[in-house]
């Protein structure tokens, strides 16, 4: 009984070992901006701009995607302005093989 336990257990741990693992990809975008603004009449324009394209074949394969971005504005005065603007865009095609 012993030996057929210690045997189960050899064949389990060398049938783990030998299984493939599968590949996955992450595409991760992080952006950070941060103004200040001291004084009278002082302009500010923050723009972000991520885009990602993923194309995937077959099958078995992961793809993620994350988009982050962070934009903060101090402002002390008069008359300041400041813009901020964020564009994200994301596209996934699957093909065959």
């Amino acid at each position: 009984m012993k030996n057929t336990l210690i045997g189960l257990f050899a064949l389990s741990t060398l049938g783990l070992m030998t299984v493939p693992a599968l590949a996955d990809q992450a595409n991760v975008q992080t952006s950070g901006q941060v103004n200040t603004q001291v004084g009278d009449r002082n302009n500010s324009t923050q723009r972000t701009n991520q885009s990602n394209a993923t194309s995937q074949r077959g099958s078995g394969e992961n793809i993620g995607s994350a988009q982050d971005s962070f934009q903060d504005s101090y402002q002390e005065g008069d008359r300041n302005n400041s813009s901020q603007n964020t564009n994200q865009r994301n596209s996934a095609r699957s093909g065959r093989r």
